[in-house]
């Protein structure tokens, strides 16, 4: 009895290493008449369309809700109308599985796309783009939001708008035109699973980022107030000015605040990382609060005026800092870390 058992477990087993050898093979073979190429693998396949607003028609806003697609917002010098390029799902025998929708009205053009199939068996590895093109000096308000794919806004000049929100839920998202973005209201910005990098930013109301899971950088900005938030990333302010409150927040990365970064007041959080600023940078604040459970605080740079314009709150559980509570100064700066150290320059 236990012989025949083994002749079966020894049988079992040369039949799994043939068909794993198998598998490897049909894969191996299947990959190289791609090209190793795994967007072939999709069963989805794209055709473009366009759309285009007569010269001289006056656009206030643009909306944007997509499933799936890279979204390019540019500003062009050569452009006389809004030109739209939109993808539309199809299938293997060429039928639309999607359908899109391209509205203008009021001054309100909005681009929505609306798939309620489903396929078990479908395979989707490829990413498509959306372009809007608009004339140079086109004022609107932008709301875009799109399932998986990036978001970029570009321009050769400065760009104008009364209100911009944009989201995806997996991808990236870039707003860097040459010449700045300036929103006369407020501004939003987030990802769910990937990074925010916004650029020349000048925001008359306030600045929201969020990323569940990525980096956050906002670089050359001004705003009424900031708020930015990452689960999982790190944090990067470069030469900020804030008129009011900016507050930063991650749960497992770093606080990096270089060059000159100005707000009315400060508060950093984070679970799981440092909170530092860069050499050469200084910040300055009326009132300032750092905060980390595993992590250190340090000023490489600068606070900003001298020692003795400040009132000390420091906490430090099993670290230590350079500076001691107490002082008398107009600043409030509270410093509390529960397994790092504490280290405080200052600009005098």
């Amino acid at each position: 009895m236990a012989k025949t058992k083994r002749r079966w477990t020894k049988a079992l087993i040369i039949i799994g290493v043939v068909l794993l050898v198998a598998a490897i093979a049909l894969f191996v073979c299947g990959m190289s008449a791609a090209d190793w190429d795994f967007k072939k693998l999709s069963t989805v396949r794209y055709t473009q369309k366009e759309y285009s607003l007569e010269e001289g028609a006056q656009t206030d806003s643009i909306f944007v809700r997509y499933t799936s697609a890279h979204v390019e917002i540019s500003y062009r010098e050569d452009a006389s109308n809004v030109q739209i390029s939109y993808p539309v799902r199809i299938n293997s025998n060429g039928e639309e599985i999607a359908s899109v929708s391209v509205t203008f009205e009021g001054g309100a053009l909005r681009v929505e796309e609306k798939d309620d199939t489903f396929d078990l068996f479908s395979w989707n590895l490829s990413t498509p783009t959306l372009t809007v093109i608009l004339p140079a000096g086109t004022e609107c308000s932008l709301d875009i939001d799109t399932g998986n794919g990036s978001v970029s806004v570009s321009a050769a000049n400065a760009v104008n708008a009364p209100s911009v929100k944009v989201h995806s839920d997996n991808g990236d998202i870039a707003i860097s035109p040459a010449g700045g973005l300036h929103v006369r209201g407020n501004a939003e910005f987030s990802s769910d699973n990937g990074r925010v990098a916004v650029e020349g930013l000048t925001a008359e109301g306030n600045v929201t980022l969020e990323s569940d899971n990525g980096n956050i950088d906002l670089t050359n900005a001004s705003a009424s107030a900031v708020s930015a938030e990452t689960d999982n990333g790190n944090l990067t302010f470069t030469d900020l000015q804030v008129s009011g409150a900016l507050t930063v927040k991650s749960e497992n990365g770093d606080i990096r605040l270089r060059e000159s970064v100005r707000a009315a007041s400060f508060s950093a959080e984070t679970d799981n990382g440092d909170i530092f600023v860069a050499e050469g940078g200084v910040l300055g604040a009326n009132e300032l609060t750092f905060r980390t459970d595993l992590g250190d605080i340090r000023i490489n740079g600068a606070l900003a005026g001298s020692q003795s314009d400040y009132t000390f709150f420091i906490n430090t559980g099993t670290g230590s800092s350079n500076i001691p509570s107490g002082g008398s100064g107009a600043i409030r700066l509270n410093a509390t870390t529960d397994l790092g150290n504490i280290t405080l320059r200052f600009e005098k």
